[in-house]
Formats: C-alpha cells, structure tokens, sequence
C-alpha cells in the first residue's frame, strides 16, 4: 500500500471521528436540536450569551467532556494494544495483558470499600486506582528480571493479574455495605458517566505522551516485528525496548483505567482491523488506530447511554457486545486464511 492510500485512509478516520463526536452531542436522554448545539459550542469557545443556560450546562459540562474522555481513552487503548502485541509476539495481547487493569481494580475497589485514602477532599477513587495499576506493573517489570522473553513476560503479567483479581473479589466480598459492593462492581465494568475537564486533561495528557514515545521509537518498533533475535543483531537493546514500552504503556493505560474503570476489547479488537487496513508498519498504523479506536469507542458509549435511556449500560458490557462477535468472525477469517 502506498504512502498516499494510508494518508488518506488516516484523513478519512480523523473526518470520520470528527463527525461522530460531533453527532453523538445530540443524542441522550435530553434530545437536541442543531441550533442549540452550535450555539452553546459557539458561546463555550469564544464567549457570549445563550438562550437556555441548563442545556448550555447540559453540553458543555457533561456531553462534551464525555465524548471528548471517550475519544482520548479509545485511542490510548487502541494505541496500548498495538505495542503489547509488538512487544510480546502474540496477536491476542491487549492494553491489560501485563495486570494493569488488575491493579486498578483493587485500588478502585479499596478506595470505595474500604475507604483507602479518605483524606484526600476529592478524586481518592481515581489516585487509589492509579496506584493500584503502578504497583502491578512495578511487580511485573521486578519479576521479570533481566530476561527479555515475552512468553515470561506474558505468564509474570498473567500471575499478577490473578493475584490482583483475588485481592478485588476479597475486599468486595468483605464489605457490609450493599451499596458500595454495587458501586465497586459497576466500576469494574466500566463507566463514562461523571466524566469532567479535569478527566479530559489527564488522558489527553497521557495521549500526548504516548504518541510521542512512539513516534521515536516508531523504527524499532518496526524492527520488532522481525523477531527478538533480528532486532537484537540489529544493534537494538532489547531489554530497555521492553522497559520503556511497558512503562508509558503502563502509565497511559492506567490513566485512562483510572477516569473510566476497565473497557475491554478496544484494545484487542481496533488493531487487527487496522493491521489489514493499513499494513503493519507502525507511523501510519498508530496514528489510524487512534483515530479508529477513538471512534469505536465513542460510538459504543452513545449506545451505552441511550439504547435504555435514562438507565445506562457499563461501557465495558456494550465493547463486549460488539467486540466479542467481530473478534470471533476475525479469528474465523484467519484460521480459514492460513488453512488455505
């Protein structure tokens, strides 16, 4: 494929992810019009009065950050998934692979049951979460010692993650409290609802971040591809490779894991799709993704929120739904491809 095609395919995504952001700010349990829309987006950017100051409320503090979390968490996700599965060798890796989902898990689920840092005035949730994500990808990278095997990898990631899983089941299990097991177990499948600014600045941050350590490390992730072994003859060093990647990686994911709760298969399903899309090489296949997995996500979440409205589907069920088909029909195409 040509450098033309995959630019244009990239400038169709990022057309394509502008006009659905911008028609999911319509939809909710509160339908509105165009004009409303617009001028309430017209007296947010650059000022001035609006007619109805509680739909202007209604779109510039609850719908536009929402759309705006769900495009930044989609393309983290997706963008994660392509460097766990570089980075490992294994087509079924995804953002979660190394426990980091885990680790928030038990975070979330302490600070809500157990009242984990109920000092802090605010966002004690969303730190407690992080937390939890560091100290599990800090467990993984101390175990996995010097060796650079990503089967090893993979099986430290794995072990973490059980043991992380077991540590939520067990403090959920303990409460007494009906209500807040309910809370912590929403959480765990995922929510948009709630989301502010302050959610929007740190994934737009950890965005930033991770696009511009791929952007430098675009040649060798390129490498990768080829194996470790042709990577290491290449004058790569593999093992601080691996530790930069899982660190930003890491870092990103846990970010987004810690605004939103856990959001499966964005991650899994958006880079498969864009590998046939666009090729395997990685400056125009980041880049796709993002937009790609941005898309995905918003437009899941929009069905979230308004297939049953006013009630609200976790987001993590709604990915599962339309993800678990197409990742079934993927895994069909290639078995039948390489049979043939």
């Amino acid at each position: 494929m040509s450098i033309k095609t995959k630019r244009w395919i990239c400038f169709s995504l990022f057309l394509l992810t502008c006009g659905t952001a911008f028609a999911t700010l319509f939809l909710g349990s509160v339908a509105l019009d165009r004009k409303t829309v617009l001028d309430c987006l017209r007296a947010f950017v650059i000022g001035g009065e609006v007619e109805n100051r509680n739909l202007y409320n209604l779109i510039t503090a609850v719908r536009l950050p929402r759309v705006c979390l769900t495009l930044l968490a989609g393309a983290v996700l997706s963008v994660v998934g392509i460097l766990m599965q570089t980075l490992t060798g294994n087509a079924l890796a995804e953002p979660y692979v190394l426990g980091v989902s885990s680790g928030a898990s038990a975070g979330a689920a302490g600070a809500i049951v157990l009242h984990w840092f109920s000092f802090l005035p605010s966002g004690r949730v969303v730190f407690s979460a992080f937390l939890g994500s560091f100290l599990a990808i800090a467990s993984v990278v101390a175990l996995q010692g010097r060796s650079t095997s990503p089967i090893r990898l993979v099986l430290t990631g794995m072990g973490v993650s059980a043991f992380f899983q077991a540590a939520t089941t067990l403090i959920i299990y303990s409460s007494r409290n009906e209500a807040q097991a309910r809370s912590a177990q929403y959480w765990l499948t995922g929510s948009f609802s709630g989301s502010n600014w302050s959610d929007v600045a740190l994934a737009a941050a950890a965005l930033i971040v991770l696009l511009a350590v791929c952007r430098c490390v675009e040649k060798e992730l390129d490498l990768l591809l080829l194996g470790r072994d042709a990577a290491a003859q290449a004058g790569m060093n593999v093992r601080a490779m691996q530790l930069i990647l899982i660190l930003f990686s890491a870092l990103a994911v846990s970010a987004i894991v810690s605004v939103s709760g856990l959001v499966g298969f964005v991650g899994l399903i958006v880079p498969h799709v864009m590998r046939r899309v666009v090729d395997t090489a990685h400056r125009y296949l980041i880049l796709s993704s993002a937009l790609a997995g941005g898309c995905f996500l918003t437009l899941a979440d929009t069905v979230a929120r308004t297939a049953f409205s006013p009630q609200e589907v976790p987001i993590g069920v709604m990915t599962a739904f339309i993800g678990a088909p197409a990742f079934i029909l993927m895994i069909r195409r290639m078995y039948h491809e390489n049979r043939d």
